[in-house]
């Protein structure tokens, strides 16, 4: 069958002949979606080894290995990460061009790939410098490394599934990203202290060649397999239905795509640049809060595992949140404004809590936050792109929105380093840090649905 709603078509790939190889979806017994959704999931925890809460795991290893200091490692994470975003945007092209499928493959690969130099930096850092004279040869090498894990991990991997459940549905757009919210909540959140555990069991060398094991080959594997690039491709329709029958069950497309914006056209409304920077401030700040977990911690008169597990908390938040928030982005006319500007107040809570952290107050306040601006975050992140843009240059639009949150989570461990050595502490740096999320609050009053120019 065709899709009947000719603003929703999109362009297919040169493979989508391939669809059915070597499945056919549209014969599983429940609408394929969800089978999305899962493998879009596995796809965004993948990337956990090229997000801060990964890499953070690794600093002081890496600043052991290669006799760097914390000032350097952080102005290498900034350099790798800022080179990292701004090739994105031509990752989000290639994206619309090959679609989500082999992207998945491409983008898995590559993490593995870079887990290794990641693994072995020493050791061709050390080669390198028996053709190189440099001093700063050490701060190129990991800056390089970086590169590589950002732009594969936060960048490619997890741009593929956002995109993969943005063209899948339509009117459970906000109950898939709920759903896939719950198993990346938990892990993301308990990430630090898993991958802590392994590097414990086995040494950071080995969890790394473990990683790209399970990353590189695992998650290439499935994304081959699995992944699909749209429903129409399979003879399927977003959501498994006409549009038509959601109307008979009173439950009407509340949110109409009318026109389908290039990247071009998305970068001169007001509102992707409202939701892109509300996105990248929480992003700038949870960065750098988790790679300087440690440091902070020690501050702040808590141990390790105390200021780690704030993540493992807040993730008990998170989900709920989640879910309360989608069932309104699905259910309702309720603009997203509106849930922007929720997440600019509870980002500026969490973002007070950082200023008195010491204290069994702040902490907890920070905690909570933290977990209620995640779990909108996790929602901003999927619906208002497909909503307010359409689906045919999803990708190109949602990688220039990706090069922002990746730029501004390259800058934040850098100004949290910055401002803890020029204000003589984190709690004075969290101080400055809350002008961003009253920006955000202004920023998103002034969004407004731009289909709604087009409507008939």
């Amino acid at each position: 069958m065709n899709n009947e709603n000719p603003t929703n078509s999109t362009k297919p790939p040169f493979y989508a002949q391939w669809a059915n190889v070597p499945f056919a979806p549209a014969r599983w017994p429940f609408f394929y979606g969800w089978t999305i959704v899962g493998v879009s999931t596995l796809s965004i925890i993948g990337s956990i080894p090229g997000q801060t809460a990964g890499v953070g795991v690794f600093t002081d290893y890496i600043m052991e290995a290669l006799d760097i200091t914390r000032g350097r490692l952080s102005v290498a994470y900034l350099i790798g990460t800022v080179i990292s975003g701004l090739i994105l945007p031509f990752a989000g092209k290639l994206l619309d061009r090959i679609g989500v499928r082999l992207m998945s493959v491409f983008a898995s690969l590559g993490l593995g790939i870079s887990l290794i130099l990641l693994a072995t930096i020493s050791r061709w850092t050390h080669w390198l410098g028996g053709f190189i004279s440099l001093s700063l040869l050490p701060v190129v090498t990991v800056s390089f490394t970086f590169l590589m894990i950002r732009f594969f991990g936060q960048g490619n991997m997890t741009m593929v599934g956002r995109v993969a459940m943005g063209k899948w549905f339509n009117h459970w757009r906000g109950t898939a990203t709920a759903i896939a919210g719950v198993p990346i909540a938990f892990v993301f959140n308990a990430a630090p202290w898993i991958m802590n555990t392994l590097i414990k069991q086995y040494g950071w060398q080995q969890t790394c060649w473990i990683l790209a094991a399970i990353i590189g080959g695992g998650m290439s594997v499935i994304g081959i397999l699995f992944f699909r690039d749209t429903p129409e491709e399979c003879g399927l329709l977003m959501d498994g239905k006409k549009p038509a029958d959601f109307d008979k069950k009173a439950k009407p497309d509340l949110h109409p795509v009318y026109r389908q914006f290039t990247r071009g056209q998305a970068a001169r409304t007001i509102s992707f640049w409202a939701f892109a920077l509300g996105l990248a401030a929480h992003g700038l700040i949870l960065t750098a809060v988790a790679f300087h977990i440690t440091s902070i911690g020690q501050e702040m008169g808590k141990t390790t595992d105390q200021a780690v597990k704030m993540f493992l908390y807040s993730s008990f938040l998170s989900i709920p949140t989640r879910f309360i928030v989608s069932y309104f982005v699905d259910n309702t006319r309720l603009p997203l404004r509106w849930i922007l500007s929720l997440m600019a107040v509870t980002m500026g809570l969490y973002t007070f809590g950082l200023t008195v952290f010491d204290t069994r107050s702040g902490w907890l306040l920070t905690t909570v936050m933290f977990g209620m601006t995640g779990g909108i975050w996790g929602v901003l992140g999927n619906v208002p792109l497909p909503r307010y843009f359409g689906r045919d240059h999803l990708g190109a639009i949602s990688g220039m929105m990706m090069s922002i949150l990746v730029i501004a989570s390259a800058l934040g461990p850098a100004m949290f380093s910055y401002g803890q050595q020029r204000l003589g502490s984190y709690h004075a740096t969290a101080y400055v840090m809350l002008v961003l999320p009253a920006i955000i609050l202004v920023l998103s009053l002034l969004i407004r649905n731009p289909q709604r120019k087009y409507a008939p």
